[in-house]
């Protein structure tokens, strides 16, 4: 099947240097996409147009929207992010604010600073999307994982915020939920034996493009996919 073009499209990207956010990054450039890439290390990505980016800083925030607002960014997707894996009784406060405010604020500061373009996007009679990338465990939880998990349920929950308040000014937005990803996330390797069986970030990117590439009247509110050897989990 022919990849569906994104020819004319204008795509701002968080956490893009690595894993899934490169996987984007590189499959919005096969199907012709103008690319604005954010991330805190820029060395490596190629293509696209490449800028520092802290999501946690209200500043590069700023100054990464400016250049997207200036590309004409029409889309937007919400990559960047980090693990933590500890019993509660182990969660530190500089641990629970590194997490929550990459994971957590950082979708709402780089969101919040396009918003106002969007608006005018849609005042032009032009449609705008965000994509955010959370986790199937948005909307569950396990041992060790009540810091990772409560961020992705709060992303869920802005997600969906956001999805009712944009629809007032043609806002399509889509929550991608992986399973078990092959990345580096946590500090692993990809390709190691006990990881094979797992999604290669390819497969979330093609998410992300299905979304992407949905025509104009339709609107993909969720994908959630897993590798077939994971447990089933609704």
């Amino acid at each position: 099947m022919a990849e569906e073009t994104l020819v004319g499209r204008v795509v701002a990207v968080t956490g893009a240097s690595r894993g899934i956010g490169r996987a984007v990054v590189e499959a919005l450039l096969a199907r012709g996409a103008r690319v604005v890439a954010g991330a805190r290390n820029v060395e490596g990505l190629e293509g696209a147009e490449v800028h520092p980016l802290d999501v946690t800083d209200e500043a590069s925030v700023s100054a990464f929207a400016g250049v997207a607002v200036r590309a004409g960014v029409d889309t937007l997707v919400n990559n960047a992010g980090v693990g933590s894996f500890a019993p509660v009784e182990e969660i530190t406060v500089a641990e629970y604010r590194r997490v929550m405010d990459t994971n957590v604020l950082g979708t709402l500061l780089v969101t919040r600073a396009l918003i106002p373009h969007f608006r005018g996007r849609h005042a032009r009679g032009e449609g705008s999307q965000v994509v955010n990338v959370t986790s199937d465990v948005s909307d569950r939880t396990f041992p060790n994982g009540a810091l990772y998990t409560a961020s992705k349920h709060a992303g869920r929950a802005v997600t969906r915020a956001l999805a009712f308040e944009g629809q007032a000014y043609g806002l399509r937005v889509t929550e991608v939920r992986p399973g078990r990803v092959d990345t580096t996330f946590g500090g692993r390797v990809r390709g190691e034996a006990d990881r094979a069986a797992r999604l290669p970030p390819a497969d979330v990117a093609a998410a992300v493009m299905y979304a992407l590439s949905a025509p104009p009247h339709a609107r993909i509110d969720e994908v959630v996919l897993h590798p077939v050897t994971q447990e089933v989990v609704f």
